[in-house]
Protein backbone atom coordinates (compact mmCIF):
# COMPACT_ATOMS: atom_id res chain seq x y z
CA UNK A 1 0.00 0.00 0.00
CA UNK A 2 1.31 3.85 -0.88
CA UNK A 3 1.71 5.70 1.41
CA UNK A 4 -0.12 8.78 2.80
CA UNK A 5 -0.21 11.01 -0.08
CA UNK A 6 1.12 14.81 -0.07
CA UNK A 7 -0.26 17.59 -0.45
CA UNK A 8 1.39 20.76 -2.04
CA UNK A 9 0.49 23.53 -4.14
CA UNK A 10 1.05 23.77 -7.56
CA UNK A 11 0.88 26.78 -10.36
CA UNK A 12 -0.17 26.87 -13.85
CA UNK A 13 1.19 26.28 -17.38
CA UNK A 14 0.05 24.72 -20.73
CA UNK A 15 -0.18 21.42 -21.61
CA UNK A 16 -1.98 19.36 -24.70
CA UNK A 17 -3.08 15.37 -23.88
CA UNK A 18 -4.55 13.53 -26.53
CA UNK A 19 -5.99 9.50 -25.92
CA UNK A 20 -2.81 8.48 -28.03
CA UNK A 21 -0.30 10.55 -25.95
CA UNK A 22 1.56 9.06 -23.04
CA UNK A 23 3.09 6.20 -21.87
CA UNK A 24 4.82 4.30 -24.64
CA UNK A 25 5.14 4.47 -27.96
CA UNK A 26 1.86 3.33 -29.69
CA UNK A 27 1.93 0.10 -32.00
CA UNK A 28 2.51 0.59 -35.83
CA UNK A 29 -1.01 1.38 -37.45
CA UNK A 30 -3.55 3.76 -38.15
CA UNK A 31 -3.02 7.57 -36.03
CA UNK A 32 -5.28 7.53 -33.51
CA UNK A 33 -7.90 9.55 -32.78
CA UNK A 34 -6.46 13.07 -31.04
CA UNK A 35 -8.74 16.07 -29.61
CA UNK A 36 -8.10 19.77 -32.19
CA UNK A 37 -5.43 21.75 -30.86
CA UNK A 38 -7.92 24.33 -29.37
CA UNK A 39 -7.57 28.05 -30.80
CA UNK A 40 -7.25 30.93 -27.97
CA UNK A 41 -10.73 31.45 -27.12
CA UNK A 42 -12.48 34.50 -28.66
CA UNK A 43 -15.56 34.49 -26.59
CA UNK A 44 -15.80 34.85 -22.72
CA UNK A 45 -16.57 31.35 -21.13
CA UNK A 46 -19.64 30.52 -19.82
CA UNK A 47 -19.72 30.43 -15.96
CA UNK A 48 -17.36 31.16 -13.58
CA UNK A 49 -13.46 30.02 -14.35
CA UNK A 50 -10.50 29.06 -11.61
CA UNK A 51 -7.76 27.60 -11.10
CA UNK A 52 -7.63 23.70 -11.09
CA UNK A 53 -5.29 23.20 -8.71
CA UNK A 54 -2.39 22.12 -11.45
CA UNK A 55 -1.04 21.93 -14.91
CA UNK A 56 -2.91 20.23 -17.37
CA UNK A 57 -6.24 19.24 -15.94
CA UNK A 58 -7.84 16.73 -17.76
CA UNK A 59 -10.05 13.71 -16.77
CA UNK A 60 -12.52 15.01 -13.92
CA UNK A 61 -15.56 13.09 -11.88
CA UNK A 62 -17.96 14.37 -9.49
CA UNK A 63 -19.82 12.30 -7.16
CA UNK A 64 -22.96 12.00 -5.48
CA UNK A 65 -21.94 14.27 -2.79
CA UNK A 66 -20.38 16.80 -5.17
CA UNK A 67 -16.97 16.00 -4.71
CA UNK A 68 -14.77 16.49 -7.86
CA UNK A 69 -11.39 14.92 -8.29
CA UNK A 70 -9.27 16.03 -11.76
CA UNK A 71 -6.14 14.44 -13.32
CA UNK A 72 -3.60 16.86 -13.41
CA UNK A 73 -0.86 15.86 -16.17
CA UNK A 74 2.36 17.21 -15.65
CA UNK A 75 2.53 17.16 -12.11
CA UNK A 76 1.58 13.82 -11.43
CA UNK A 77 -1.35 14.78 -9.21
CA UNK A 78 -4.90 15.16 -8.28
CA UNK A 79 -6.79 17.85 -7.47
CA UNK A 80 -9.94 16.97 -4.75
CA UNK A 81 -12.36 20.11 -5.36
CA UNK A 82 -15.54 20.56 -3.58
CA UNK A 83 -18.46 22.12 -5.67
CA UNK A 84 -20.79 24.71 -3.93
CA UNK A 85 -24.65 23.04 -3.37
CA UNK A 86 -25.64 26.31 -5.23
CA UNK A 87 -23.58 25.32 -8.46
CA UNK A 88 -22.06 28.67 -8.07
CA UNK A 89 -18.27 27.79 -7.79
CA UNK A 90 -16.07 24.97 -7.13
CA UNK A 91 -12.86 25.27 -4.53
CA UNK A 92 -9.84 23.33 -4.61
CA UNK A 93 -9.47 21.57 -1.60
CA UNK A 94 -6.15 20.03 -1.68
CA UNK A 95 -3.74 18.21 -4.69
CA UNK A 96 -2.23 15.32 -4.08
CA UNK A 97 1.02 14.26 -5.68
CA UNK A 98 3.19 10.92 -4.95
CA UNK A 99 1.68 8.80 -6.97
CA UNK A 100 4.49 8.85 -9.84
CA UNK A 101 2.93 9.10 -13.09
CA UNK A 102 -0.21 11.03 -14.22
CA UNK A 103 -3.35 9.53 -15.25
CA UNK A 104 -5.78 11.02 -18.21
CA UNK A 105 -8.77 9.42 -17.61
CA UNK A 106 -10.88 8.98 -14.38
CA UNK A 107 -14.15 7.50 -14.00
CA UNK A 108 -15.76 6.49 -10.47
CA UNK A 109 -16.37 2.98 -9.31
CA UNK A 110 -19.58 3.67 -7.98
CA UNK A 111 -21.78 7.24 -7.32
CA UNK A 112 -20.08 7.82 -3.99
CA UNK A 113 -16.73 6.86 -5.52
CA UNK A 114 -13.47 5.68 -4.84
CA UNK A 115 -12.33 7.02 -8.02
CA UNK A 116 -10.44 4.75 -10.52
CA UNK A 117 -6.88 6.29 -11.68
CA UNK A 118 -5.40 4.41 -14.30
CA UNK A 119 -1.36 5.58 -14.32
CA UNK A 120 -0.40 5.45 -18.27
CA UNK A 121 3.67 5.39 -17.24
CA UNK A 122 3.37 2.71 -13.95
CA UNK A 123 1.22 0.39 -15.72
CA UNK A 124 -1.12 0.69 -12.50
CA UNK A 125 -4.81 0.87 -11.16
CA UNK A 126 -5.32 2.74 -7.76
CA UNK A 127 -8.65 3.14 -6.39
CA UNK A 128 -8.60 6.86 -4.49
CA UNK A 129 -10.75 8.20 -1.66
CA UNK A 130 -12.50 11.52 -2.86
CA UNK A 131 -12.68 13.01 0.45
CA UNK A 132 -9.15 12.18 1.71
CA UNK A 133 -7.50 11.60 -0.89
CA UNK A 134 -6.01 8.39 0.22
CA UNK A 135 -5.21 5.38 -2.39
CA UNK A 136 -7.48 2.23 -1.26
CA UNK A 137 -6.28 -0.13 -3.32
CA UNK A 138 -3.62 -0.55 -5.59
CA UNK A 139 -3.12 -3.18 -8.84
CA UNK A 140 0.18 -3.37 -10.69
CA UNK A 141 1.62 -4.52 -13.98
CA UNK A 142 -1.84 -3.84 -15.38
CA UNK A 143 -0.98 -3.84 -19.21
CA UNK A 144 1.11 -1.32 -21.13
CA UNK A 145 -0.41 2.16 -20.96
CA UNK A 146 -3.55 1.57 -19.16
CA UNK A 147 -5.98 4.60 -20.57
CA UNK A 148 -9.16 4.18 -18.70
CA UNK A 149 -11.24 2.23 -16.60
CA UNK A 150 -14.52 1.28 -15.23
CA UNK A 151 -16.58 -1.01 -12.98
CA UNK A 152 -19.30 -3.39 -14.09
CA UNK A 153 -22.29 -4.19 -12.23
CA UNK A 154 -19.91 -7.59 -10.91
CA UNK A 155 -17.38 -5.29 -9.01
CA UNK A 156 -14.88 -5.95 -11.91
CA UNK A 157 -12.56 -3.02 -12.91
CA UNK A 158 -12.32 -3.18 -16.06
CA UNK A 159 -9.09 -1.48 -17.84
CA UNK A 160 -8.37 -0.69 -21.20
CA UNK A 161 -4.78 -1.46 -22.68
CA UNK A 162 -3.85 1.10 -25.10
CA UNK A 163 -0.46 0.12 -25.82
CA UNK A 164 -0.86 -3.13 -25.19
CA UNK A 165 -4.53 -3.66 -27.00
CA UNK A 166 -7.70 -5.61 -25.37
CA UNK A 167 -8.53 -5.30 -22.03
CA UNK A 168 -7.27 -6.33 -18.71
CA UNK A 169 -9.61 -7.45 -15.63
CA UNK A 170 -8.64 -6.21 -12.03
CA UNK A 171 -10.52 -7.20 -9.44
CA UNK A 172 -9.85 -6.26 -5.76
CA UNK A 173 -6.61 -4.40 -6.88
CA UNK A 174 -5.32 -7.87 -8.21
CA UNK A 175 -4.87 -8.38 -12.37
CA UNK A 176 -7.21 -11.45 -12.79
CA UNK A 177 -6.66 -11.92 -16.66
CA UNK A 178 -6.52 -9.89 -19.92
CA UNK A 179 -7.57 -10.63 -23.44
CA UNK A 180 -4.74 -9.70 -26.22
CA UNK A 181 -7.66 -9.86 -28.89
CA UNK A 182 -9.89 -6.79 -29.75
CA UNK A 183 -9.13 -3.46 -30.38
CA UNK A 184 -5.49 -2.73 -30.90
CA UNK A 185 -5.39 0.65 -29.59
CA UNK A 186 -8.22 0.77 -27.03
CA UNK A 187 -9.07 4.19 -25.59
CA UNK A 188 -12.78 5.17 -23.75
CA UNK A 189 -15.04 2.56 -22.48
CA UNK A 190 -18.09 2.53 -20.47
CA UNK A 191 -19.59 0.31 -18.15
CA UNK A 192 -23.51 -1.23 -18.62
CA UNK A 193 -24.02 -3.72 -16.00
CA UNK A 194 -21.94 -6.32 -16.25
CA UNK A 195 -20.32 -5.31 -19.53
CA UNK A 196 -17.80 -2.54 -20.42
CA UNK A 197 -17.99 -0.89 -23.96
CA UNK A 198 -14.76 -0.04 -25.30
CA UNK A 199 -13.77 2.43 -27.74
CA UNK A 200 -10.70 1.93 -30.55
CA UNK A 201 -8.96 4.74 -31.37
CA UNK A 202 -7.35 3.57 -34.31
CA UNK A 203 -10.99 3.15 -36.87
CA UNK A 204 -12.34 -0.26 -35.30
CA UNK A 205 -15.50 0.35 -33.87
CA UNK A 206 -16.86 -1.08 -30.35
CA UNK A 207 -15.99 -3.89 -28.48
CA UNK A 208 -18.30 -5.40 -25.56
CA UNK A 209 -16.00 -7.79 -22.80
CA UNK A 210 -18.02 -9.17 -19.94
CA UNK A 211 -16.73 -8.38 -16.91
CA UNK A 212 -17.88 -11.58 -15.38
CA UNK A 213 -16.83 -13.87 -17.56
CA UNK A 214 -13.93 -12.04 -18.60
CA UNK A 215 -14.61 -12.79 -22.51
CA UNK A 216 -14.97 -10.41 -25.37
CA UNK A 217 -18.47 -10.91 -26.70
CA UNK A 218 -19.50 -8.59 -29.55
CA UNK A 219 -17.86 -6.06 -31.72
CA UNK A 220 -19.30 -3.81 -34.45
CA UNK A 221 -17.76 -0.92 -36.56
CA UNK A 222 -19.14 2.89 -35.21
CA UNK A 223 -18.48 5.64 -36.21
CA UNK A 224 -14.90 7.14 -37.88
CA UNK A 225 -12.06 7.18 -34.99
CA UNK A 226 -13.70 7.07 -31.33
CA UNK A 227 -12.40 8.23 -28.46
CA UNK A 228 -14.05 8.69 -25.37
CA UNK A 229 -17.26 7.06 -23.97
CA UNK A 230 -20.24 7.43 -21.57
CA UNK A 231 -22.99 5.50 -20.16
CA UNK A 232 -26.22 7.73 -20.22
CA UNK A 233 -26.21 7.03 -16.16
CA UNK A 234 -25.47 8.88 -12.99
CA UNK A 235 -21.78 9.04 -12.47
CA UNK A 236 -20.43 5.54 -11.16
CA UNK A 237 -23.42 3.57 -11.80
CA UNK A 238 -23.16 0.85 -13.98
CA UNK A 239 -26.39 1.21 -16.44
CA UNK A 240 -28.98 4.12 -17.14
CA UNK A 241 -32.76 3.45 -16.54
CA UNK A 242 -35.79 4.14 -18.39
CA UNK A 243 -35.32 4.69 -21.90
CA UNK A 244 -31.88 5.92 -21.22
CA UNK A 245 -30.61 2.30 -20.18
CA UNK A 246 -27.80 -0.08 -22.21
CA UNK A 247 -27.28 3.44 -24.35
CA UNK A 248 -23.38 4.57 -24.22
CA UNK A 249 -22.09 7.82 -26.10
CA UNK A 250 -19.23 7.63 -27.99
CA UNK A 251 -17.14 10.44 -29.43
CA UNK A 252 -16.46 10.37 -32.89
CA UNK A 253 -13.95 12.19 -32.87
CA UNK A 254 -12.23 12.25 -36.37
CA UNK A 255 -16.04 11.98 -37.79
CA UNK A 256 -17.36 15.43 -35.85
CA UNK A 257 -20.37 12.90 -34.11
CA UNK A 258 -21.32 11.40 -31.16
CA UNK A 259 -22.89 8.04 -31.78
CA UNK A 260 -25.54 6.29 -29.55
CA UNK A 261 -25.29 2.66 -28.91
CA UNK A 262 -27.37 0.37 -26.86
CA UNK A 263 -25.28 -2.37 -25.24
CA UNK A 264 -28.16 -5.26 -24.98
CA UNK A 265 -29.09 -7.66 -21.96
CA UNK A 266 -26.48 -10.21 -24.22
CA UNK A 267 -23.70 -7.44 -24.60
CA UNK A 268 -24.25 -6.67 -28.56
CA UNK A 269 -24.62 -3.12 -30.07
CA UNK A 270 -27.46 -1.27 -31.72
CA UNK A 271 -27.24 1.60 -33.46
CA UNK A 272 -29.39 3.66 -31.84
CA UNK A 273 -28.84 7.62 -32.88
CA UNK A 274 -26.09 9.93 -34.49
CA UNK A 275 -25.48 13.92 -33.10
CA UNK A 276 -23.89 15.86 -35.12
CA UNK A 277 -20.70 17.84 -33.30
CA UNK A 278 -18.31 19.57 -35.54
CA UNK A 279 -14.65 20.59 -34.34
CA UNK A 280 -13.75 17.39 -32.77
CA UNK A 281 -15.70 16.17 -30.35
CA UNK A 282 -13.98 15.09 -27.27
CA UNK A 283 -15.09 14.73 -23.62
CA UNK A 284 -18.91 13.51 -22.85
CA UNK A 285 -20.62 14.38 -19.58
CA UNK A 286 -24.18 13.11 -18.57
CA UNK A 287 -26.66 14.86 -16.39
CA UNK A 288 -28.94 11.90 -15.56
CA UNK A 289 -31.42 13.69 -13.30
CA UNK A 290 -32.16 16.47 -16.69
CA UNK A 291 -31.13 13.74 -19.60
CA UNK A 292 -28.81 16.85 -20.63
CA UNK A 293 -25.79 15.00 -22.62
CA UNK A 294 -22.46 17.23 -23.12
CA UNK A 295 -19.98 17.41 -25.47
CA UNK A 296 -16.46 18.94 -25.53
CA UNK A 297 -16.06 20.54 -29.40
CA UNK A 298 -12.05 21.46 -28.94
CA UNK A 299 -11.65 22.67 -32.37
CA UNK A 300 -14.21 25.71 -31.57
CA UNK A 301 -13.81 25.96 -27.64
CA UNK A 302 -17.57 25.17 -27.12
CA UNK A 303 -20.03 22.52 -25.39
CA UNK A 304 -22.88 20.95 -27.45
CA UNK A 305 -25.74 20.30 -24.98
CA UNK A 306 -28.23 17.83 -26.21
CA UNK A 307 -31.59 16.50 -24.66
CA UNK A 308 -31.43 12.74 -24.97
CA UNK A 309 -34.93 11.96 -22.88
CA UNK A 310 -35.93 10.17 -26.49
CA UNK A 311 -31.95 8.54 -27.31
CA UNK A 312 -33.71 7.80 -30.43
CA UNK A 313 -34.05 11.34 -31.65
CA UNK A 314 -32.10 13.61 -29.88
CA UNK A 315 -31.92 17.44 -29.56
CA UNK A 316 -29.08 20.02 -29.82
CA UNK A 317 -30.29 22.75 -27.48
CA UNK A 318 -27.20 25.24 -28.16
CA UNK A 319 -23.52 25.28 -27.18
CA UNK A 320 -21.79 27.55 -24.38
CA UNK A 321 -18.13 29.15 -24.77
CA UNK A 322 -15.70 27.30 -23.06
CA UNK A 323 -11.85 27.79 -21.90
CA UNK A 324 -9.09 26.70 -23.72
CA UNK A 325 -8.39 23.13 -24.89
CA UNK A 326 -11.81 21.77 -23.14
CA UNK A 327 -11.02 18.17 -23.10
CA UNK A 328 -13.07 16.52 -20.24
CA UNK A 329 -16.56 17.45 -18.75
CA UNK A 330 -18.30 16.26 -16.02
CA UNK A 331 -21.78 17.43 -14.08
CA UNK A 332 -22.60 17.26 -10.50
CA UNK A 333 -25.79 15.36 -10.15
CA UNK A 334 -27.50 17.24 -7.07
CA UNK A 335 -27.33 20.63 -8.87
CA UNK A 336 -26.44 20.01 -12.43
CA UNK A 337 -23.40 22.30 -12.72
CA UNK A 338 -20.83 21.08 -15.58
CA UNK A 339 -17.44 21.17 -14.58
CA UNK A 340 -15.18 21.87 -17.85
CA UNK A 341 -11.34 21.25 -17.38
CA UNK A 342 -9.10 23.41 -19.36
CA UNK A 343 -6.08 21.69 -20.40
CA UNK A 344 -4.45 24.37 -21.89
CA UNK A 345 -4.25 26.94 -19.17
CA UNK A 346 -4.84 25.10 -15.76
CA UNK A 347 -8.21 26.37 -15.22
CA UNK A 348 -11.82 24.87 -14.28
CA UNK A 349 -14.80 26.38 -15.52
CA UNK A 350 -18.21 26.49 -13.24
CA UNK A 351 -21.22 26.40 -14.81
CA UNK A 352 -24.27 26.62 -12.93
CA UNK A 353 -27.79 24.98 -14.04
CA UNK A 354 -29.19 28.83 -14.67
CA UNK A 355 -26.72 28.80 -17.83
CA UNK A 356 -27.70 25.70 -19.55
CA UNK A 357 -29.65 25.96 -22.79
CA UNK A 358 -33.05 24.58 -21.91
CA UNK A 359 -34.72 24.52 -25.69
Amino acid sequence: MRPALAVLATTAAVLLAGCGGGGDAAPAGPVAAEPASSPAPTTTPAGTVVGAGGNGPEGIAVDASGRAIIALRDVSGLALVDVAVDGSTATVRQVVTDINQSARHLDLATPVGPALVPLEGTDELLTVDLGSGAVTSEATGVGNGPHNAVRTADGTDVVTNEHGGGVVFVRDGQVLSSLPAGPPQPGGLAAVGRYAAVADVQGNGVFVYDGTTRAQVAHRAVGSLLTHALTLAAPGAPDGTGPAAGIVAFADTSGGMVELERITATGQVEDVARIAAPDSPYGLGYDAQRSLLFVTRTGSNLLRVVDVADPANPRVLGDLPTVRQPNSVAVDPRSGTVLVTGSAGGELQVIPRSLVPTG
